[in-house]
């Protein structure tokens, strides 16, 4: 039975390395049936593996302390379902655009690949494994990043691994201490520091954890280590853009999630000088990338350096170890991954049929492509945080989680910044959407014409925007089980 674990990674990671060797040629429509037959079964799949109990599979041991360990519990389960339900609907939608593109069989090769890779990092049951996915999934998004072969395309992707690397270096770096000052290396909820090992090196031991903490937020799009996310976005096709943005940066959060309360532990961070020091860097990390959205005229560019501000939303509420911050954090994740996935999607159909790709070329834009541009209002507001779209919960509760935090006086000032984060939010994404409904009494409406694309691309958008306004209203259900992976830490 434990077996079943594998399902999920080796099937999407070998049916994309025999891709290329089915030889299908210029056979488009079987290619999408093959990639679309894998993500489906992917996603049948996980959800076998996470209705089979908490699975645990050994794999292979480097020492005696040191293994591959697959295993399932209720935060992988989280990450499993978003992910795999993200990347089917993003499938269908990249089965059209991706004739814009060209190189398909490399690009689903690669695709694939990427969607095993996440799996196993997300049902990684130590440090060991969550490193070597790490590490394996830079390697195999790398081709997603640079698809286009255009030197833009070839710079951004070296800027990509060599961030990637110096952050995975860092995360190393946590890893070799974990196995001398730990009592093991697999994921325990409270941590697993030894004390009596610890006793007279706290200090090096929370520099470790600040180490690891940003080695992995480069991934999550964090200050240092953010600036690989808005050279990659614009180069990058529109999917892989949606995925390195609403998904790829999650996996640095549940990383980073694994490290600070799995690892070092709750009880070992609170109250200490690097909590605060990380707390700071990400309310930085969030007025700063705001800032640089409001300014920067690039579409996806734009979209790029928003999600350098809300994912660091997300570390702000972990950075704040209480209950309230965790929720909010585990609500905003997918709350983001969803809203995140609308906007890229969107500005891709826009590229895609119009080619336009800066801010003030959209004028107009949604009297001839209204079902896209609805969707991406939709996701608009919800980043904003306007109700009753999905984005005000999590976004109100990490506000309250700052302001009833253990620095009252920081929490108050995080909770300052999301208002203004949100503010400028608005500045850069409500600008769109108004001009592309109200081009003004000057727009040539006589050679209007309808460039709404292929319901390939449209469906998925509808859907993510229905869920948009769905968890807004019915947050409920989702609530409840983020609240029982909590009642496990705190």
């Amino acid at each position: 039975m434990n077996f079943l674990i594998l399902m999920p990674i080796l099937f999407p990671i070998l049916a994309g390395l025999i891709l290329p060797l089915l030889k299908l040629g210029n056979d488009r429509e079987k290619r999408q049936k093959y990639v679309g037959a894998v993500v489906s079964l992917t996603v049948l799949s996980v959800s076998i593996v996470i209705s089979a109990g908490d699975l645990s599979l050994r794999l292979f041991q480097v020492t005696n302390s040191v293994y591959m360990l697959l295993a399932i519990d209720d935060l992988s389960r989280f990450f499993l379902v978003l992910i795999a339900l993200l990347w089917l609907l993003v499938t269908f939608y990249t089965f059209e655009y991706i004739k814009h593109e060209g190189k398909d069989v490399r690009f689903f090769s690669f695709f694939l690949m990427t969607l095993g890779v996440i799996m196993g990092l997300c049902m990684a049951g130590n440090f060991f494994t969550v490193y070597l996915f790490y590490e394996l999934m830079t390697l195999i998004t790398y081709p997603l990043v640079v698809h286009s072969e255009t030197p833009a395309a070839m710079k951004a992707g070296t800027r990509y691994l060599a961030y990637s690397f110096v952050g995975a270096s860092l995360a190393l770096i946590g890893f070799i201490f974990v196995g001398h000052f730990g009592l093991t290396i697999n994921f325990t909820p409270g941590g697993v520091l030894d004390p009596a090992m610890v006793a007279g090196h706290d200090n090096l031991l929370l520099v470790i954890f600040l180490l690891t903490f940003i080695g992995f937020g480069c991934k999550a799009g964090m200050w240092p280590l953010h600036a690989w996310l808005p050279v990659a976005h614009p180069v990058a096709p529109a999917p892989a853009s949606a995925l390195l943005s609403g998904v790829i940066t999650k996996a640095g959060v549940l990383a980073i999630i694994r490290a600070t309360f799995y690892i070092f532990g709750m009880d070992f961070i609170y109250g200490s000088w690097v909590q605060i020091t990380l707390m700071c860097m990400t309310l930085l990390t969030v007025f700063m990338g705001s800032m640089l959205a409001y300014k920067e005229k690039l579409l996806k560019r734009r979209l790029a350096y928003s999600t350098v501000s809300q994912v660091s939303y997300i570390l702000f509420g972990f950075t704040i170890l209480s209950f309230l911050g965790f929720e909010g954090a585990m609500l905003h994740i997918v709350f983001h991954a969803i809203i995140k996935n609308i906007l890229f999607l969107a500005a891709g159909a826009v590229i895609y049929m119009t080619h336009q790709t800066y801010v003030y070329e959209l004028k107009g834009v949604g009297k001839s492509m209204p079902i896209t541009m609805w969707c991406f209002t939709i996701a608009s507001v919800a980043l904003v945080g306007i109700p009753p779209t999905a984005g005000v919960i999590s976004k109100w509760s990490l506000a309250m989680a700052g302001i009833m935090s253990s620095y009252p006086l920081l929490g108050t000032i995080g909770a300052g910044v999301l208002l203004v984060s949100a503010l400028l939010t608005a500045g850069y994404l409500i600008s769109i959407f108004a001009n592309a409904f109200f081009p003004g009494a000057d727009f040539d409406y006589k050679n209007l014409k309808n460039t709404e694309p292929v319901k390939l691309m449209t469906v998925p958008l509808i859907i993510l925007s229905v869920c948009c306004i769905f968890f807004g209203m019915f947050p409920t259900p989702l609530m409840n089980f983020i609240d029982r992976i909590a009642f496990a830490l705190f």
